[in-house]
């Protein structure tokens, strides 16, 4: 099955990035101090009102970025603009890495420019996908989604972000803030032992299944998919690097919507097909990969858990709202962290490290 993402860049692209993160030898429409110039600005303004006025359009705004469209030199842009937050969970070589590949493969937007205050990259046409989209029965749409992730899946994971899966390492980091900081635990959640020791359980469990690593998304929402008629492409690559396949088949499909157990197989028959899995028509192996992407249900809210855990830090005029989701993620990872427990796999662990 072709791949219906955009074809990969080549050699005449304009201002693109190299896979190191320098800037590549073709001259392009943004310089280099074009886009230092635009994430400069972007870093000045304090909220929506104050991007507006500086003439950027503010985009969704998420947890750890300041994020803003705009157009420079007749090129319509996404500006990234990182804070703090980025490297609670990432270390400076490796941010942006993973975008400039996927930009390079045509998996997600061209990167313009990429360094550690932010991105510069294209704006997409097109419109986000939200949870209702992976489980309203439009199957052309979850063809066009399982065979973009499965390609993605497919690339080399970059030298920088070479290393364990990131969901320990973020969770890792992560708790090595808690640890320094255990005032930040709210009531409603265990001890730090306690904490701990759940963490290491649910890994170990995990490691029984010998589950497939390959170059991970990280943060596979649906928001994270832009669709422009029957052409799907990838964003917010932040989180990316060697990671479980599992964890980007369930957060794509995580939802407190009614959930479609016919939308999840069909996803799931396809993404197999185009990762050339042996015997992906098989209702064997749709079978294996159904369980495996339920698996990592409860370890999607425990990523959650403890990442809402450390955002008082960075985010302090909120602190009640995070204490809150801190709990709630807490509470569904108990409620499915018995998923962990299906039978592992029986002829011994064959982990890939990648396709």
């Amino acid at each position: 099955r072709p791949s219906p993402t955009r074809p990969p860049l080549g050699p005449d692209s304009q201002g693109t990035m190299t896979a190191d993160g320098s800037p590549s030898d073709v001259g392009g429409p943004l310089t280099e101090e074009d886009c230092a110039k635009l994430l400069d600005a972007v870093d000045a303004c304090s909220g929506e009102k104050d991007m507006e006025a500086a003439g950027f359009d503010p985009l969704t705004v998420g947890f750890a970025n300041k994020v803003c469209g705009a157009v420079k030199n007749g090129q319509r842009l996404v500006i990234k603009r990182y804070t703090d937050l980025v490297f609670l969970r990432l270390t400076p070589e490796s941010v942006g890495a993973v975008d400039v590949l996927a930009g390079q493969s045509g998996a997600g937007p061209r990167v313009f420019h990429s360094s550690v205050q932010g991105l510069v990259m294209e704006r997409l046409p097109g419109e986000t996908l939200g949870e209702p989209n992976m489980h309203n029965g439009d199957f052309e749409l979850l063809d066009l989604v399982a065979v973009a992730l499965a390609d993605f899946h497919r690339l080399p994971v970059p030298e920088v972000c070479q290393g364990e899966p990131m969901l320990w390492r973020t969770i890792d980091k992560m708790m090595e803030v808690v640890r320094n900081k255990p005032e930040l635990v709210p009531e409603g959640m265990p001890g730090l032992d306690t904490i701990d020791a759940a963490i290491g359980e649910a890994r170990a469990a995990l490691e029984r299944h010998c589950p497939k690593v390959v170059l991970g998304h990280g943060d596979f929402k649906p928001s994270n998919v832009i669709r422009d008629g029957r052409r799907v492409t990838l964003i917010d690559f932040e989180l990316g690097g060697p990671n479980y396949r599992g964890f980007d088949l369930m957060k794509v499909f995580r939802t407190a919507l009614p959930a479609s157990e016919d939308c999840l197989r069909h996803f799931l028959r396809t993404y197999a097909r185009q990762a050339g899995e042996d015997g992906a028509a098989s209702e064997e192996v749709l079978e294996g990969l159904v369980v495996e992407t339920r698996r990592f249900e409860p370890l999607t809210w425990l990523e959650a858990a403890v990442f809402f855990l450390t955002l008082p830090l960075f985010k302090a005029s909120e602190s009640q709202r995070w204490r809150d989701l801190a709990v709630d993620r807490w509470n569904k990872f108990e409620e499915t962290k018995h998923l962990l427990a299906k039978r592992p796999a029986e002829n011994g662990c064959r982990r890939e490290p990648g396709p």
